[in-house]
Formats: structure tokens, C-alpha cells, sequence
């Protein structure tokens, strides 16, 4: 059987967290604060804060499994300079990290993404490292270590204005993450490596919540609601299920919403009140408040409506 968690302190629920966050409350003190896009298995950030405890680490990482992994890395090593979310970089640069506070950011292995057809997924775009750029403070570094030159090849053609320095070079492997020992055992010996220093400032501001709006509508048949999904503008909505209790005369709809490449599961009730059917976010969830969001609210009123 795995051991259980000796503690879940490092993971953080990003639904709870101020945006964007201040990490040295988040931590309790002033120490430096380190990225890790993407941490896997957690082997490189357990290592990281064991040689460094005097620098704070966060963590991001979409696979549940890989979040459990790590945490019981973290758990057997006691360690308390590392929090961890599962969210996407992205979103988690865009509204939880505020400009000019990151020393340096860690991304090892990333997705290649090798077919043409796919190179849309790929994260280090002009516009993401103008992202990182605006959250590292002056002469803050960008590291990413792949196996796949063609992706750090990729990558220096989108350095351009984004107000870094890159730096390239060929390292045998130093990292012992899971897929690069698989990648040895399988006789790969060279690996590369793209270091991204700041020499100037690009500004991108942080992403703001969106207004979600409770609405009030006079009649709600369940048999006949039909909901339409919505993409346009970077935003889209997608209905996945409902559920009505006729007693409790309370509906629960599932819809999956998406800003560009936040993916949130949203769960919003219709439920009676003297007043009429209240239409709102159910409880409980861990989502951030965005247009996708509020489009959704709109979407399922709108349903609602006109069943």
C-alpha cells in the first residue's frame, strides 16, 4: 500500500487563494520565491528545496496522480518551503503572481508537442514569455531543459522582444526526473538546455476576476431544458450533464468552460425560493472567476429561460 500523506500543507486550493497572492504571507516569510512549470513527479522540486531552504518554491502541475506523487515526496522529507497548485501556468501567472516577484523559473522536459498539427499546444509562445518575463525581477532567469532540440529551437525563434537573453548548450543528463533516467536507460547521453535571463521589462498586467451574477427567473421546467453551447472570442462553454431532485426542487448542471487554455469544470444550481429560481454557482468549488465563468452563468439562464 502507498503511504499516506504525513501532510497536505504544500498543496494549495487556488479557488481559496487572494489574486493575486501574497507568497510571502502564503509562506510566512521573506525568502526568495522559485517556479517549477510542470514538476511531474516531483523529484527535481523535492531536491531543489532540500539544497535551497531558504528560498520558497510553487509548484504547477494539471496531473492528479503527479500531484500525489510529490506530495508524498514532500510529506516524508518535512519539508515547508514548497506549495504546490493544480492549475495550469498559464492562468497561474496571469492572476496569481504579481509582476517583479519570481526569482527564477524551472521547466523541465515540457511537452514537445513533435507533430506540426500540435505545435499550437506548446507553452513557451512570445506572448507566455512575456508573461514570465513581466513576474521575474530584474536579471531573473528562465531555465527549460528538453530532449527535443527542435522545441528549444522553437522556443529562441519566440525569445525576440519578449526582453530576454538566451543562452544555449548541450548538458549530459543532471536532473534524474523519471523520464530522463527512462531517456538513459535508453542510451540518450546529450540533452539541451535554454537559460532566458531578463535584461529589460515587458509588462503584462495581471488578469482581473470577472463579476458573476446571481439571476432570478419566475419558471424552470427541467424536462425541457436545452442548453446551446457557446464559443466565441477566446471563450467557450460546453454542457456536459444535469441533475434535477424533484423533491428538493433543486437542479444541478455540469458545463465545462474555457478561457483560451483555463479548462474549469463548472458546476451551477437552479434552485426554488419563494422569490423564484435562483440561479448561481453551486458550493464548494475550486474555480477562479472569469468571462468563461460568467458565461457560463449567462448560458444556463439563458436555458432556463427558454425552457
Amino acid at each position: 500500500m502507498k503511504p499516506f500523506y504525513i501532510s497536505l500543507k504544500p498543496f494549495l486550493n487556488h479557488g481559496q487563494l487572494r489574486r493575486p497572492t501574497d507568497w510571502h504571507a502564503v509562506f510566512a516569510n521573506s525568502h526568495p520565491l522559485e517556479v517549477e512549470i510542470g514538476f511531474g513527479n516531483g523529484e527535481y522540486l523535492e531536491r531543489l528545496s532540500q539544497e535551497n531552504p531558504r528560498v520558497n518554491y510553487l509548484g504547477f502541475e494539471q496531473y492528479c496522480e503527479r500531484i500525489h506523487r510529490t506530495l508524498r515526496k514532500l510529506s516524508r522529507g518535512g519539508l515547508d518551503n514548497v506549495r504546490v497548485l493544480r492549475l495550469d501556468a498559464r492562468a497561474g501567472f496571469e492572476r496569481y503572481i504579481s509582476p517583479l516577484t519570481i526569482e527564477r523559473v524551472h521547466c523541465l522536459y515540457p511537452p514537445p508537442w513533435a507533430k506540426k498539427s500540435d505545435a499550437k499546444h506548446r507553452l513557451f509562445t512570445g506572448n507566455f514569455l512575456k508573461l514570465v518575463n513581466s513576474r521575474l525581477v530584474a536579471g531573473g532567469v528562465l531555465k527549460i531543459v528538453t530532449d527535443h532540440y527542435p522545441y528549444i529551437a522553437w522556443t529562441q525563434d519566440n525569445v525576440g522582444d519578449t526582453g530576454f537573453k538566451a543562452e544555449f548548450k548541450k548538458i549530459p543528463a543532471s536532473y534524474s526526473t523519471k523520464f530522463e533516467k527512462k531517456w538513459v536507460e535508453g542510451g540518450r547521453s546529450e540533452f539541451y538546455e535554454l537559460v532566458l535571463t531578463k535584461i529589460e521589462h515587458r509588462d503584462v498586467p495581471l488578469k482581473e476576476d470577472t463579476l458573476l451574477q446571481t439571476y432570478i427567473i419566475d419558471h424552470f421546467d427541467p424536462d425541457h431544458f436545452s442548453f446551446k453551447d457557446y464559443s466565441a472570442d477566446g471563450v467557450a462553454v460546453a454542457f456536459k450533464d444535469i441533475l434535477y431532485d424533484a423533491k428538493r426542487k433543486i437542479a444541478h448542471i455540469h458545463v465545462i468552460a474555457c478561457d483560451g487554455p483555463l479548462t474549469q469544470n463548472v458546476r451551477i444550481g437552479i434552485f426554488y425560493t419563494p422569490k423564484g429560481w435562483r440561479v448561481n454557482l453551486a458550493e464548494g468549488g475550486m474555480l477562479m472567476p472569469t468571462q468563461a465563468v460568467a458565461r457560463a452563468l449567462q448560458c444556463v439562464h439563458q436555458a432556463a429561460i427558454d425552457g
